[in-house]
């Protein structure tokens, strides 16, 4: 299975020096041609399944990535199915404030610089939350898929009445809900209590979990998301210590590709971006769309 990896467009709020994490923002002109860049480069591998962060800016991403596969009179075009586990990583206390206030916090600072990966940001997140919501999406993503987070084969394992796939998708959902103290929470509970929309339901007898129909591990998801559970996707599959956890980083629309199978995990390229050429700040030319 092929998971490619798609950084949303740039927003309003990638412009103004600020911390935005969750914060509401729709796409720029720039970030709207970003996103048209990004299904260009997607539309011949679809369709297919597409989900997305319930924040303004991923999901009119996901929605140019379906549009193109839609202009192109495609059959079996799907919804994007939203998931606030996909957010960007909870600010708390410093959301929407300047970069120089969070460096001029010397406590904070040296928390960070002690441990990256587990201090949380006041009334928000750590990394280590961060990367338990975003991994869980992409766990569950394989089950429906017949596949465990190996890559390995698990035949009909992740049908909904599996009870050991029940109790890892909830061992996972309590991991990245106890950001929000919404531990043991539905995902539902926990999109309401983030301010955001339901989870849409998820098919999980998907196709290749059942007895009778073969895996599909050619087949190919879409997650479209923020810098922040990006990086933890990919550093999770990369093994990254923590205190190296910023090296990595990605580009408004650009798209990274993970593939499963085998027994096996392939990062078979990060932050692909030539598909966004002309489409830089400093030499963007607005378009006419």
């Amino acid at each position: 299975m092929k998971l490619y990896l798609v950084r949303h467009g740039q927003s309003t709020g990638n412009i103004t020096g600020t911390l935005i994490g969750q914060s509401d923002h729709p796409l720029t002109p720039l970030g709207e041609d970003q996103a048209r860049a990004a299904a260009e480069r997607l539309a011949p591998f679809g369709p297919m399944p597409v989900y997305a962060s319930d924040l303004p800016r991923a999901q009119a991403t996901a929605q140019h990535i379906v549009a193109r596969w839609r202009e192109a009179d495609a059959t079996d075009v799907p919804r994007v199915v939203l998931d606030p586990r996909l957010r960007e990583i909870a600010l708390g206390d410093y959301e929407g404030r300047p970069w120089q206030e969070f460096e001029a916090d010397v406590e904070l600072t040296a928390a960070f610089a002690a441990d990256p990966y587990g201090t949380a940001l006041p009334n928000g997140e750590s990394l280590e939350h961060l990367e338990a919501r975003a991994h869980a999406v992409v766990v569950e993503i394989l089950a429906a898929f017949g596949m465990d987070d190996t890559g390995a084969h698990r035949g009909d394992a992740a049908r909904a009445d599996d009870a050991d796939a029940v109790d890892r998708t909830a061992d996972a959902m309590r991991a990245g809900a106890a950001a929000a103290a919404l531990d043991g929470a539905s995902a539902e509970e926990m999109a309401a209590a983030l301010g955001g929309a339901p989870v849409e339901e998820v098919e999980h007898d998907a196709p290749g979990t059942t007895a009778d129909r073969p895996v599909k591990t050619d087949a190919g998801v879409c997650l479209v998301a923020h810098d922040g559970p990006i990086r933890a996707i990919l550093n999770h599959y990369l093994g990254v210590p923590p205190e190296k956890w910023w090296t990595l980083s990605t580009t408004h629309g650009g798209v990274s590709l993970i593939e499963f199978g085998g027994g096996c995990v392939s990062i078979r390229y990060i932050n692909a971006t030539g598909h966004l050429v002309g489409l830089e700040p400093d030499r963007y030319v607005p378009s006419d769309n």
